[in-house]
């Protein structure tokens, strides 16, 4: 495995790579202006609204709001992650890329050299004559030759020390073994040392990173083990390592990833036999997590393939609840979701397997909006006491303040007001720093100057590192925008254009907009935007603080406190001056 990509190689392939040529392999361009346009090839549509601009270095569709620069266009259109397409482009354009091993680096690749010796061996073991107990159980589970080979199923033999002898013979050594989770240090009365293979009498499946490089692994029991003892558990994975991180994997992305590009949706199932048996009958964009609930850093990888993702639940009313607590998951992660519900007491393999593909196709296309789920749950029947609707509100409002974009606020308000009964202009007041922070009375515009700020930063590394030096950024009092601020504030290659995609649609319409604008004038005018928005946002905290002011000087004369009543007015005046001198210069 290579290293970390360095930045400023990162910037020389950049800057040789010609964006209108790659893009040019995938659709024609044609130009308009100093940009060039065509039919997006990210979603169906008849007049073009997909634009690249070569001098900008990014291209920019204003129909499905897909943004990015020449290795986002890489890693979308070939699904790559951002050191495989950096390392495609400066391939392409003739860039040698020195790296940097880094001690990270180092770590992972005999691990997953670990994990892959002993993936070969799982599958040996499942073909020779050890494994005819496996086979025989895969095939009763409708199991093909061809998928068993295609996600690398294995079995794991219950000779306590058979992996652990096949690694020493390919040269592993044993401490590799032990932190890729392979191998266990035997446990005995005497102190005797020695190793034990992690798993035993399972059948395994191998848990890939998005490369498609064998990182983890999960084991099944076979069913009718012999009765007697503590029962072993169904699945057993990996322990965590340095290569594997069971909330931030998915198993089955590196085979589903072209299918999810391509049918522009991933559909989540609980297990990894439910996978298995939704690719056999030919629907390929699934993957399953870890044997534990969805977590958003999951979500936010499939987020990369697309944003419609449909999870698989029972159709029993436990169904439903899970549905109802995985929306704010889903909503963390920046995705809504639907929820598609099976028949109760059918899971996807099941179903897929008695009833086949169409009537899965059928359960899917009906998969309902997962804040319908949310709502639902939390206002429960309607003879439940007022005080229960009450709490849901203030969920509900709890949860606006993670929506970032406005329609999807007004969505949320809506249905909820209308399923809880309370008044949408309660939602919006309670619910509204998720979207535009509340502000003074007398500064209305202050909470736009933050998001202002934040695009003039994605529009211009040296504004960005402009707004960082002047300090402004610990005054945002939206938390997304902070965080979007200082992570561009940084001004790190391998995340800057990570962090502009992950603006708000809106957001990044208006900055592409403002980008190709190519107006002579655009550089002052960005100037004075930055000094307007960094003026206001000072001003808005002046405000604060002189209300704060002014209620300590009441409090002071209520208690007769004279010193403090005079410490808090010149302090007052001092701001009140510093505001007007900043207004005459403005």
């Amino acid at each position: 495995m290579t290293g970390r990509i360095r930045d400023e190689a990162i910037r020389t392939v950049r800057e040789r790579a010609s964006l209108s040529e790659v893009v040019s392999d995938v659709i024609a361009l044609r130009r308009r202006g100093r940009s060039a346009v065509g039919l997006c090839p990210f979603h169906a549509e008849k007049t073009p609204s997909f634009t690249v601009s070569e001098d900008r270095g990014f291209f920019h569709c204003f129909g499905c709001g897909e943004h990015g620069d020449v290795f986002g266009f890489v890693m979308k259109t070939q699904s790559l992650t951002f050191p495989e397409a950096v390392r495609r482009v400066a391939d392409r354009f003739g860039v040698s890329l020195p790296e940097e091993a880094g001690e990270p680096a180092r770590r992972r690749e005999p691990l997953t050299a670990a994990n892959a010796a002993a993936a070969a061996f799982f599958q040996a073991e499942l073909r020779g004559p050890g494994g005819g107990r496996a086979r025989a159980y895969l095939r009763e589970r409708g199991l093909s030759e061809e998928v068993i080979e295609r996600f690398g199923l294995g079995w794991a033999p219950g000779a306590g020390e058979a992996l652990a002898r096949h690694l020493r013979t390919k040269g592993v050594p044993l401490e590799d073994a032990l932190t890729a989770g392979l191998v266990m240090r035997r446990d005995r009365p005497d102190g005797a040392g020695g190793v034990l293979d992690r798993f035993r009498e399972r059948i395994m499946f191998p848990i890939t990173d998005t490369s498609g490089k064998v990182i983890a692994f999960g084991g099944r029991i076979l069913p009718g083990r012999p009765a007697g003892g503590e029962p072993p558990p169904k699945y057993l994975n990996s322990a965590e390592s340095p290569v594997f991180r069971k909330g931030h994997t998915l198993y089955g992305l590196a085979l589903a990833r072209d299918a999810i590009r391509k049918a522009d949706r991933a559909i989540v199932v609980e297990g990894y036999l439910d996978l298995i048996a939704l690719a056999q009958a030919g629907i390929g964009e699934v993957v399953a997590p870890l044997g534990t609930a969805l977590t958003a850093e999951q979500l936010r990888l499939l987020r990369r393939f697309t944003e419609t993702v449909i999870a698989c639940f029972d159709g029993d009313l436990a169904g439903r609840r899970a549905a109802a607590r995985s929306f704010p998951v889903f909503l963390e992660a920046g995705l809504w979701g639907r929820g598609a519900f099976l028949p109760a007491g059918e899971d996807p393999d099941t179903f897929v397997r008695a009833q086949g593909r169409v009537a899965l196709e059928g359960v899917l296309a009906a998969a309902e909006p997962l804040v319908e789920a949310f709502v639902g749950e939390l206002a429960g029947p309607k003879a439940e006491a007022v005080g229960r609707y009450a709490q849901a509100a203030r969920e509900v409002a709890r949860l606006l303040k993670r929506v970032r974009e406005p329609h999807e606020f007004d969505v949320l308000v809506r249905l909820a007001a209308q399923r809880l009964g309370v008044r949408e202009e309660t939602l919006r007041s309670e619910g509204a720093p998720g979207v535009a922070p509340a502000a003074a009375p007398d500064e209305p515009h202050a909470p736009g100057a933050e998001a202002t700020l934040v695009e003039l930063m994605a529009e211009d590394a040296t504004l960005a590192e402009r707004v960082a030096a002047c300090g402004i950024i610990a005054e945002f009092q939206h938390p997304e925008w902070r965080r979007t601020a200082e992570a561009l504030a940084r001004g790190e290659e391998t995340d800057r254009m990570a962090v502009v995609q992950s603006l708000p649609r809106g957001m990044r319409d208006r900055l592409a907009r403002r980008l190709l604008a190519e107006r002579p004038d655009a550089a002052a005018e960005r100037d004075r935007a930055l000094a307007d928005c960094i003026a206001k946002i000072r001003r808005r905290g002046q405000r604060g603080e002189e209300r704060r002011l002014r209620d300590e000087i009441r409090t002071a004369e209520a208690r007769g406190d004279a010193a403090a009543v005079e410490a808090a007015m010149r302090r007052l005046k001092q701001l009140m001056d510093e505001a007007q001198a900043e207004k005459a210069r403005t």
